[in-house]
């Protein structure tokens, strides 16, 4: 395994300014660990001030309770071998599916899912660089290419969820009109 990569040491200062923050060196997997309420947090506050995705009175759990899987899935990608052999080396997330199956009960429009796993690459992407003064850098470029194909994959498996939801509810609908 190649040696980490440290910032320059004079770079370090205008890093550090956070104390609370770890000294030792951490995987992305570990960041996110560590900071996944502050990264909830930090996505909901997002997806409030975006107009598209406050069409529905939503509360914060009903808004932010699928995140915590996601999280957890996506730090259990990270955690397997780095170089995949496919083209995408996604697991299976049963809470992106549960997920779509939400959005569609709580009249989410696809382009809403769009806009929420958007928020969610710039938020997890903004807490690895709040965390740069402890990020293993040999690690993040493989990592950001699992954490876009991660984040990407379950987008789908949300979208597909979603769609499915909607076809079962207009069959539904027409057994009741007939």
């Amino acid at each position: 395994m190649a040696a980490p990569i440290r910032v320059p040491t004079a770079n370090m200062a205008l890093l550090s300014d956070d104390k609370s923050q770890p000294t030792s060196i951490e995987s992305v997997a570990a960041i996110l660990t560590r900071c996944k309420a502050a990264l909830i947090e930090d996505w909901l506050v997002r997806t409030k001030k975006t107009p598209e995705l406050n069409l529905l009175h939503l509360s914060d759990g009903e808004r932010t309770r699928h995140l915590p899987k996601l999280v957890d899935d996506l730090v259990v990608r990270l955690a397997r071998p780095k170089l995949p052999d496919k083209d995408s080396d996604a697991i299976a997330s049963p809470a992106a599916i549960e997920h779509g199956k939400l959005r569609r009960k709580q009249r989410y429009s696809s382009g809403m899912l769009i806009h929420e796993s958007r928020i969610l690459q710039v938020t997890i992407f903004g807490t690895l660089h709040e965390n740069l003064s402890t990020l293993d850098f040999s690690l993040l470029l493989p990592d950001v290419m699992i954490i876009a194909d991660e984040v990407d994959a379950q987008l789908t498996q949300t979208m597909d969820a979603f769609a499915n939801a909607g076809q079962q509810s207009a069959k539904a609908s027409n057994l009741h009109s007939m």
